[in-house]
């Protein structure tokens, strides 16, 4: 009989179907499989327990799966809360829904904010090449430095030189402690790159400087600094009288690194309208530039986590994207290696390597920079993790190689120093030359291949100062 009290309708069977019982099942299977879908891709996507085992997973799926699984609760809970017609589930689903949207609202301003927008899409829908399991995966560990002794005191007029002598002597009173009984699975001590605004420094600060490298410590590159106003020529000309400079200290005599002062590489921000400076660098020398990552400045590439040629097209940041390194091809261009670049979700954090006062180095991010995967396409197993920082003002010195340092090339030694794994503290150029081996179709271990085309400077030979000891060539 039908029943005008519910207002529901027999079936064929001639029963009344129950439809609030149905529709709570619905209900909660909805709500449970939105869960499960966010869930996943919480603990799948970047830095989630079970991220390691979907490395070969884009993480745009993660990521769409964590939107949809939180529309799919969002929209279940709405659904539900309109029939049941209940104020406090009304009120819960909104609650629910402003923390949603808070969260959301706050990531896209964090990557507005950041200018992640420019190189969040590349992260997200980028292909992982999984290394051999039958074989060592080599982890290359390079700091590098822009080391500006001119900027390490806040005060409105350049230091002088004597200033800037005992800052670098401080420095290197630091480091010597710092890098004391840690050496990588060739032996050798951590590597540092220094790359040094010449014309910016002091000349009483080049001698204590260019004694570095003969202790077995790094090597010393090429940091520009220019006027904004220059244009092509006039940048060209300062590039050449200071590598002249350079080269009176012993440093890139066969070629050099670089970085550029303000991350304004080839007119990628305001700081540089040189949009040929890609070609002023390749004609003078330079094997390979190390300005990226940077959060937070337009000059940062779309391309990320990345090794890749790049050539002057006549327009501002022709770097933005380019031909990726490749084992046993060789691409024109100039060299651009860059450091790790990641992110995790749903409360947006970003790591770029940057280790500051205000975000020193740690063990916990390691996993993070590992889990960008820079390499060289067809050599998965060689992995290259590119720090930097600016360790010549005191808060940063203090906070980088007062325990931090120290604590990270502990957990690097301990974690990459064992069966399966093989650490290697290398210097830029030292990057450059494992990359070019595995152009040439070079394998095994990329330890072997330091000075595999570009040989070490002059002052690398050199030994170092008496009583400092030294670890030389």
């Amino acid at each position: 009989m039908w029943s005008r009290q519910n207002n529901q309708e027999p079936n064929l069977a001639g029963n009344v179907p129950a439809q609030g019982k149905s529709g709570n099942e619905v209900f909660v299977a909805t709500l449970a499989m939105g869960l499960i879908v966010t869930l996943w891709a919480l603990v799948a996507g970047p830095g989630g327990p079970a991220s390691k085992w979907f490395v070969g997973i884009p993480l745009i799926v993660p990521f769409l799966a964590m939107v949809l699984g939180m529309l799919t609760i969002l929209a279940a809970l709405w659904v539900h809360a309109v029939k049941a017609k209940s104020t406090v589930l009304r009120l819960a689903t909104i609650a629910v829904t402003l923390v949603s949207l808070a969260v959301a609202a706050h990531d896209v301003y964090k990557l507005v904010r950041w200018d992640g927008i420019l190189w969040i899409g590349d992260y997200l829908c980028r292909t992982a090449e999984l290394p051999d399991k039958t074989r060592p995966v080599d982890v290359c560990f390079c700091f590098v430095d822009h080391f500006e002794p001119e900027y390490a005191f806040r005060q409105t007029s350049q230091p002088s030189g004597p200033q800037q002598v005992e800052l670098v002597e401080q420095w290197e009173a630091a480091y010597r402690r710092a890098i004391d009984g840690h050496a990588d699975s060739d032996g050798r001590p951590p590597r540092h790159t220094w790359f040094f605004p010449i014309a910016l420094s002091s000349p009483q600060v080049r001698p204590v400087l260019a004694t570095w490298p003969g202790l077995g410590w790094g090597e010393i590159e090429y940091h520009l600094h220019h006027p904004i106003e220059f244009d092509d020529t006039q940048v060209r000309r300062q590039i050449v009288d200071d590598l002249a400079q350079l080269r009176q200290t012993g440093a890139v005599t066969s070629g050099y690194g670089f970085v550029h002062g303000m991350y304004g590489l080839a007119g990628g921000n305001r700081a540089c309208r040189s949009c040929y400076e890609l070609d002023s660098l390749s004609e003078t020398g330079c094997y390979a530039d190390f300005t990226f990552p940077s959060i937070g400045s337009s000059a940062q590439p779309a391309q990320a986590n990345s090794v890749y040629y790049a050539q002057s097209t006549g327009k501002p940041k022709p770097y933005d994207r380019g031909i990726p390194a490749e084992a046993g091809k060789t691409s024109p261009g100039l060299l651009i290696v860059q450091g790790p670049l990641w992110a995790r979700w749903p409360w947006i954090t970003m790591d770029d390597a940057d280790l500051r006062a205000d975000n020193p180095p740690a063990p916990r991010r390691i996993d993070r920079w590992l889990a960008a995967d820079i390499h060289v396409k067809g050599r998965p197993n060689w992995i290259f993790i590119v720090v930097h920082s600016h360790t010549a003002p005191e808060q940063n010195r203090k906070a980088i190689f007062g325990g931090a340092m120290q604590r990270t090339w502990q957990a690097l030694e301990e974690r990459f120093k064992r069966p399966g794994w093989r650490l290697h503290y290398v210097t830029t150029r030292e990057v450059c030359n494992i990359i070019k081996a595995a152009e040439t179709g070079k394998d095994g271990n990329p330890g072997d291949y330091r000075d595999f085309l570009i040989a070490p400077p002059q002052n690398a030979k050199t030994p170092g100062r008496p009583g400092t000891g030294s670890w030389g060539y």
